[in-house]
């Protein structure tokens, strides 16, 4: 968001301009993102169950587990990527008005996001995600101005053709996100790290990854990870879900500032009760496929089919419910707002927490623990982060990654300190 202080200059825009339920759904959002990648962090899924510690292990990790998956897997990022949709709409808006032009002001704010996620990515994380919001953030500059009929119609589209992009991979065999899959491979095996074969292919070996002490190693294993990340992402086709839902954020953005779509109580109840109606069904589906269902080419289908069906209705069910309970009880929620202001240093803070708590070269507890545990200890992880952002913010402006961001940006120094 931003406001103009002369003809050649923009700052950002006041606190007291801010849209208060944004912050809020941005503090929900970035936990249970949170929630779901603090799993791939803690190596459940890459350790056999006997690696375990007993005293961490608790009868509820199965149901939970379960349920987890079914309520938050995909739907908070997809939430992000709702939200990241109306922020670019909320920054054109407050531009126009000034009649500044928007895709100079917003390219740059992409290219430093990108430099931010490919640090991210290549040196720390294959989970990332800053990096493909990035790149698609430059290819939603020509839709800014894009009917709001059309912008829905290829959100539809787009959204949905990750089922062709299954068809393209698995029926017909054009598999062409395994041509960066094999560039990951073989990066391992020129620095001679270990591999392991999982339904017929090579992988890289996770649990060596998880347990590894040497910092040269970790960082030479990322490098090879990038090329993983990008194989997952075009193999899922998340390029295209992310993009509609980006598309379907300025359809919000606009309805928000130009129709004040947060008091519309009608549509919104209509947007919870028909999202999560369609959504969740089609989420435990989802569920039962993966935690119970026979691995073979029919249930990969009905995976992805469910997966398309399922996520984004339930994201938009779940923001509009929040946007619901925030209108009529906003004191209940408004404690979140502080980790959403700080939402991009609190989500590379993340990384920072899976990194040192869970791998080789922190304290090692990958593999360790259950998922009840592992639940837990996102929560209380969130918790601190909350009370970390209300105290900083308190005394400053910004997040400390948000200022550095905007700096960059703006090209020009920004105070951080509050008078």
């Amino acid at each position: 968001m931003i406001e103009t202080t002369n003809q050649n200059h923009t700052i950002p825009i006041q606190q007291n301009q801010r849209i208060h339920f944004l912050d809020v759904l941005r503090g929900i959002a970035i936990q249970c993102i949170f929630m779901a990648n603090i799993v791939y962090f803690s190596g459940l899924f890459f350790f056999s169950e006997s690696y375990r510690d007993p005293a961490f292990v608790c009868p509820s990790d199965g149901i939970l587990g379960f349920i987890s998956f079914m309520l938050i897997d995909g739907k908070f990022y997809s939430i992000f990527s709702l939200l990241f949709g109306i922020g670019c709409f909320v920054q054109y808006h407050k531009l126009s008005s000034q009649s500044k032009p928007f895709a100079p002001f917003f390219a740059k704010r992409m290219f430093w996001l990108m430099v931010f996620g490919l640090i991210h990515l290549i040196g720390f994380w294959l989970g990332d995600i800053l990096t493909l919001y990035a790149l698609l953030g430059f290819a939603i500059i020509p839709f800014i101005n894009v009917s709001n009929k059309k912008l829905l119609m290829f959100a539809t589209i787009l959204i949905l053709l990750p089922i062709l992009n299954w068809f393209i991979i698995s029926y017909f065999g054009i598999n062409y996100p395994d041509v960066f899959h094999q560039k990951s491979i073989d990066s391992w095996q020129n620095y001679g790290f270990p591999q392991v074969e999982w339904d017929g292919k090579l992988w890289n070996d996770v649990e060596f990854e998880l347990t590894n002490k040497d910092w040269s190693a970790f960082f030479k294993m990322n490098l090879g990870n990038s090329w993983i990340r990008l194989s997952m992402i075009l193999e899922e086709g998340r390029i295209f879900k992310v993009f509609g839902i980006f598309l379907i954020g300025l359809w919000a953005g606009r309805k928000i500032l130009n129709e004040n779509l947060l008091q519309n109580v009608n549509l919104l109840k209509k947007i919870a009760l028909y999202g999560l109606l369609i959504g969740l069904p089609m989420s435990g589906w989802r569920a039962y496929l993966l935690f119970l269902g026979e691995q073979n080419q029919i249930n990969s289908f009905l995976n992805t089919l469910s997966y398309a069906l399922g996520t984004v209705p339930t994201a938009l069910g779940y923001a509009a419910l929040i946007a619901l309970l925030f209108r009529k009880k906003p004191k209940l929620l408004m404690w979140l707002a502080p980790a959403g202001k700080m939402a991009f240093t609190n989500y590379i803070l993340h990384t920072v927490f899976g990194l040192t708590f869970f791998y080789g070269i922190g304290f090692g507890w990958a593999g360790k623990m259950g998922f009840t545990m592992i639940t837990l200890s996102a929560i209380a992880y969130f918790l601190l982060q909350v009370v970390f952002s209300t105290l900083y913010l308190n005394y400053f402006k910004y997040g400390p990654l948000e200022w550095l961001w905007r700096q960059l940006t703006y090209g020009k120094f920004l105070k951080i300190r509050k008078s």
